[in-house]
């Protein structure tokens, strides 16, 4: 499976400062394609992480609480993930800790001393090299001169200097293990010297990448994603700033991941265009936005509300708010949680729908085309906000309770790029170009709250079959990963070649929330159309099934694909208000990739096999593997010979596919 986070490490010990920084930094070179996010121990013990993860960092702070929260299990994971061809990168304190052992300020109160377990680096770590350091504070902290190992940064930092400054506050020298044969000298085979700290005589090694098996380790024991402090001279500072930035982004290249070639530019959030072809509609949502609202100046009405303050404006604003959202005059932050507090503003189209000029990613007119080709409007689409940039389309619907109650059943909010997309299970999703990632307002009385927890399998059901539904894409390899995911499925022939057969290219995420006598579920969805990396897309599939049918089939636009899924929903949603997700149980069991698979549960190391979904709540239904087989369970209930069950959460395990393991979440 192709990686797609970068997790940073955040469990007792780390420094704040260091933490926030490399998440700031990371995001600079890495957010385009990973979703750099926070990972805790308990994670890093008992979650499948590994799957999905393209790089593990540990940043500066205190080695001790690593190897307490750490210790056993957690490195153990580290260490063989690692060795099957992940990437670490540890700084500071988490450099000191992946080294075979650790001599940090021995004969002194500070004194830390020891073998550690993950040991990518065959030697010592021992510092401190420079005197002052105090935990907590920058007493020792200073700017240190590192003499490059040109030779080494040749493939990833052809440009670099020989020397560069960099920021210093307790850490260590990489003293490699004395070997015969080698003496104290750095393998090439094994690590190589990155850098070495030019202002000590010895000039020992203050960076090294580190070859663990298939996978790479690198280790620095100073803070390169410190900005250093202004000398008074602004040429000086340039240049230590594009040397810093150049030292980061190199090691990043270095560890094998895909890196910007430049400092990529904090998104700007844009306006929101709310538009609709059933102009009734339309007037009617204006209108009770407009009543809920406030002046805000000439032509603007402000609608405030928990998380979030939206700003109202006539449709002839939208081509001045995309200039200035493209063009901003003051500083942008680089901080997500920021954007999510800043006002946004949303823009009326009562009299047509935007024009291309100010939706260039998002084509209104096809999309309302296609979806009212078959039967005119159906219920899910029939009105749309949409933006370029947004921090989450999921977030502005359920985080505001007031205007979500003024937004009709049906509305659906679509992005093409989500600065703050939320997954399941409080992840994050990332959102590069070419995804399509709506969200849609959906209404159950609260008589039917036992459905609610089927709507995620319905709408996955709506995804699948809205693409293969579609004539001459029947064949296409698209299919459902339990509870909510959406896989690309590339046929056994992947596996002959060496290749995963599976792999995801879209979840779900459904919200729910209670007011008065009815449920507000807020249906989010993202599904990679068009974009490669860091995946595959349905676009892909497409590609692959016309080179093997020698077909010509078209690729889908975000606006088709759109159309065509809601409009299955549409379809699908009556039968489901009336009789629930049982009509649909034996189309979803066709669709989806487990029927009749083994696996094991991680908790208890019992095998069972699935078999399907519970009719009463939604859970996942095993069976210990001897008690009977797949076809057993087919047959009508009064015919089986045993009815030994174990039922799943959705919400309270996670499927690890590629290994056949089921994890009970924990906490």
């Amino acid at each position: 499976m192709a990686k797609l986070n970068v997790l940073v490490y955040d469990g007792s010990g780390v420094s704040a400062a260091s933490r926030d920084n490399l998440v700031r930094c990371l995001r600079l070179f890495l957010g385009q394609r990973y979703d750099v996010q926070l990972v805790t121990p308990k994670t890093i013990k008992s979650e499948p992480w590994t799957n999905n993860c393209a790089l593990l960092v540990l940043p500066g702070g205190r080695d001790l609480p690593y190897l307490h929260d750490l210790g056993g299990t957690g490195n153990k994971r580290i260490r063989e993930w690692v060795e099957q061809g992940g990437s670490y990168l540890g700084i500071c304190a988490g450099a000191y800790y992946a080294c075979s052992s650790i001599a940090f300020e021995v004969g002194t109160p500070l004194e830390v001393a020891g073998e550690r377990e993950l040991a990518f680096f065959d030697g010592v770590c021992r510092g401190t090299v420079f005197p002052g350091f105090q935990y907590d504070s920058d007493a020792g902290a200073r700017q240190v001169t590192l003499e490059l190992n040109r030779g080494a940064w040749r493939d990833y930092w052809p440009q670099s200097p020989e020397r560069c400054e960099v920021w210093y506050n307790g850490g260590g020298a990489f003293i490699p293990a004395r070997r015969p044969g080698h003496g104290t000298e750095l393998s090439s085979e094994t690590a190589v010297a990155l850098a070495t700290y030019s202002d000590l005589d010895d000039g020992p090694a203050a960076g090294v990448l580190c070859s663990v098996g298939r996978g790479k380790a690198l280790l620095w024991g100073t803070h390169p994603e410190h900005s250093a402090g202004s000398t008074g001279d602004a040429a000086v500072d340039a240049a230590r700033e594009r040397d810093r930035l150049g030292q980061i982004r190199a090691s990043l290249s270095a560890l094998g991941l895909e890196v910007a070639d430049a400092p990529q530019t904090p998104p700007r959030l844009h306006p929101i265009f709310l538009a609709s072809t059933d102009a009734e509609l339309l007037q009617g949502t204006a209108e009770a936005l407009a009543t809920a609202s406030k002046p805000y100046g000439p032509g603007r009405a402000l609608f405030e509300d928990r998380n979030d303050n939206f700003v109202l404006h006539e449709a002839s604003a939208a081509a001045r708010l995309l200039h200035e959202a493209r063009h901003p005059i003051d500083p942008v932050s680089d901080d997500s949680h920021d954007l999510a507090g800043s006002e946004k503003d949303l823009c009326i189209f009562d009299e047509g729908l935007p024009a291309q000029e100010v939706s260039p990613l998002f084509d209104f007119h096809l999309f309302f085309s296609r979806l009212a080709a078959s039967r005119g409007l159906p219920q899910f689409g029939r009105i749309l906000m949409y933006s370029e940039v947004v921090t989450s389309t999921q977030t502005m619907l359920d985080k505001n309770d007031a205007f979500l109650a003024k937004l009709p059943d049906g509305l659906a909010c679509v992005a093409s790029h989500q600065v703050a997309g939320r997954g399941r299970g409080g992840n994050a999703w990332i959102s590069p170009a070419g995804c399509l990632q709506f969200s849609l307002v959906a209404r159950l009385p609260a008589s039917a709250s036992a459905k609610i927890v089927f709507v995620q399998y319905l709408f996955g059901l709506a995804v699948v079959e809205a693409i293969r539904g579609t004539p001459g894409y029947e064949e296409l390899g698209v299919r459902l990963k339990w509870p909510n995911d959406i896989y690309a499925d590339l046929g056994a022939a992947a596996e002959g070649h060496g290749q995963e057969r599976y792999r995801k290219i879209g979840g779900i995420l459904v919200n729910s929330s209670f007011s008065g006598d009815t449920f507000s579920l807020i249906v989010g969805c993202g599904i990679n159309t068009s974009n490669p990396r860091p995946t595959t897309s349905v676009n892909d599939l497409i590609n692959l099934s016309n080179r093997i049918r020698g077909t010509n089939l078209a690729l889908f636009r975000p606006e088709t694909l759109l159309a065509l899924i809601l409009d299955k929903f549409s379809e699908m949603w009556p039968t489901f208000i009336e009789a629930g997700f049982e009509p649909f149980t034996d189309r979803y069991l066709s669709a989806w990739i487990h029927s009749n698979q083994v696996v094991t549960l991680d908790s208890t190391s019992q095998r069972v096999r699935i078999l399907g979904i519970t009719p009463d709540y939604g859970l996942l239904r095993t069976a210990p593997v001897n008690d009977y087989s797949y076809e057993d369970y087919l047959q009508p209930a009064s015919s089986r010979a045993s009815q030994r069950f174990v039922d799943l959460q959705p919400d309270g395990n996670r499927f690890d596919i590629l290994k056949g393991l089921i994890y009970a979440k924990s906490g």
